[in-house]
């Protein structure tokens, strides 16, 4: 499995991907060597990279897009040939500890007689539903696909333009810290001023301890 910047399928993410909500994911699944067919069965998303975690979001179920719109989802090839294409808008997960994507397709191989691998999606019995005798089947994956938070344009900001709580509290931590430098340096220079003229009578009560010795 891998992802392309556009729907052309040259330009594929070398890096980990970054898109906002609005962006699309193309991804195409292949098999090496090509020379049988490839079917995606089932297809969808976790925000870990466990495909069988317990929070699931499927969006290609018995080979067919589960979503009617097609501006969110385009099944592009699909049991046509030795790769299968499909195209769907980013989404999110619910929860804002949710920021990566995911994506998972179990797929069917199987030979290349005509009309054998190709699915009907148009809700009538016909040649999708002989997909379940062909035993030969693997799981594929992808990921992380990183969403970028939408606040993350404007990270110093709120949605009413003032300055979050944080700002303040270090702003506080900030000001306290130069109070107690301040407080700290002329204590330091008052015993500045006064240790001299200590250090003088120490000197003096020195020269009357020795000249009390000699006499």
């Amino acid at each position: 499995m891998l992802l392309y910047k556009d729907d052309a399928f040259e330009d594929r993410w070398t890096t980990v991907p970054s898109l906002s909500l609005d962006d699309d994911i193309f991804v195409k699944v292949f098999m090496v060597p090509a020379h049988l067919m490839l079917r995606m069965e089932r297809c969808w998303a976790t925000p870990t990279s466990d495909p069988y975690s317990n929070i699931q979001y499927t969006f290609i179920r018995d080979s067919c897009p589960v979503l009617s719109n097609e501006q969110t989802l385009s099944v592009l090839k699909n049991g046509q040939g030795p790769e299968a294409m499909f195209r769907i808008q980013m989404f999110k997960f619910v929860g804002s500890s949710y920021t990566n994507v995911f994506l998972h397709c179990n797929v069917q191989i199987c030979h290349s007689a005509p009309g054998l691998c190709h699915p009907n999606c148009s809700g009538d019995d016909g040649l999708t539903r002989m997909r379940r005798d062909i035993p030969l089947s693997h799981t594929v994956s992808y990921g992380p696909i990183r969403r970028l938070l939408n606040d993350s344009r404007n990270p110093n900001l709120n949605a009413g333009g003032v300055p979050p709580v944080e700002t303040f509290v270090l702003g506080g931590l900030l000001v306290t810290l130069l109070l107690i430098t301040g407080v700290i340096g002329r204590l330091w220079l008052r015993s500045r001023r006064f240790y001299p003229a200590r250090e003088a009578q120490l000197t003096l009560s020195n020269i009357h301890h020795i000249s009390e010795v000699a006499s």
